[in-house]
């Protein structure tokens, strides 16, 4: 008689380490290798023609040269201002697009779902070059404007230092607020009825029942968004690249373009991955310590 294949283990046993294998490979490989020697290479002079160990060993130098980089830091500032404003458009407009959205009749709401998700479907680069023809000077933009009376010289766009900047975060808008109303529409759909019907026979008003009920429940999606969204946007290259490349006058200069033209134009290597570190650093700070927090505070709270 055939025994029959038991698939329960014990504790010991080597079934749940060959389950995680494959990730802890591809995580290995694809992250943990490149990071340390990214941060290896960063206290050489490597181009990519190659070094020597000995010879090229110049320690703290891409360090200390980072730091007296005026496009480097300036580009740590836009990174940062980007950031910024992307996220902020991202949470006020979705979160308004989401309630509206959960309050239309199920018909309707299905109908605009799929058509507001369309932008997640386009390739940021190709973002990009959708709104670059849209900021050009005989694009639908200014056909709109003109409607109004007004022109190049009232909204530069992307020719002007003073626009370029919130011209890339609209673009940035477009593209990510549908992910935004994905997430909280449904954690809209998780609020229990019942809790609005209480606070409406107490009194409370829209503003006042989502105030109190809505932000609340809605919050550590809100984590969740400013986690995902924060990290995505101070490694964001490829909208800022197809616009503008960094310019007019290094205006609109993010940390990883920055990086790539040090790396793949001026072919230094180790200083791009110098500014590269830097970038991870100012992710880690801005978004991952907040998260950090966030989990512990709740933690204690379930105890």
């Amino acid at each position: 008689m055939k025994k029959k294949f038991n698939l329960s283990f014990e504790r010991g046993d080597l079934l749940p380490f060959l389950l995680i294998l494959p990730t802890l490979l591809l995580i290995t490989f694809v992250m943990i290798i490149p990071l340390f020697f990214g941060t290896f290479i960063s206290f050489f002079d490597f181009s990519l023609g190659g070094f020597d160990l000995t010879r090229d060993f110049i320690g703290f130098d891409n360090f200390v040269r980072f730091f007296n980089d005026s496009t480097a830091l300036k580009s740590m500032v836009v990174t940062v201002l980007f950031s910024i404003g992307a996220i902020s458009g991202d949470l006020f407009f979705g979160t308004i697009a989401a309630v509206l959205i959960f309050r239309l009749s199920h018909r309707m709401s299905s109908i605009l779902r799929p058509i507001i998700t369309m932008p997640l479907l386009v390739s940021p680069i190709i973002v990009g070059l959708i709104w670059r023809y849209i900021y050009d000077p005989q694009g639908i933009l200014y056909w709109f404007l003109g409607l109004f009376g007004l022109g190049i010289k009232d909204f530069p766009g992307v020719t002007s230092q003073s626009t370029a900047l919130i011209s890339i975060i609209i673009a940035h808008w477009w593209q990510v607020t549908p992910f935004v109303i994905i997430i909280l529409t449904a954690g809209l759909v998780s609020i229990p009825h019942e809790y609005y019907e209480a606070a409406y026979v107490d009194g409370a008003g829209s503003f006042r029942a989502f105030q109190k009920i809505t932000l609340p429940f809605l919050s550590p999606m809100y984590m969740v968004i400013l986690l995902i969204s924060g990290v995505d946007t101070i490694k964001i290259f490829d909208i800022i690249y197809a616009l503008t490349g960094g310019g007019p006058n290094n205006s609109t200069m993010s940390v990883n373009i920055y990086a790539f033209n040090q790396g793949f134009v001026n072919t230094n290597m180790s200083y791009a991955s110098t500014i590269s570190l830097f970038a991870m650093l100012l992710a880690f700070l801005l978004f991952g310590l907040p998260f950090i927090h966030n989990n512990r505070v709740q933690h204690e709270e379930y105890k």
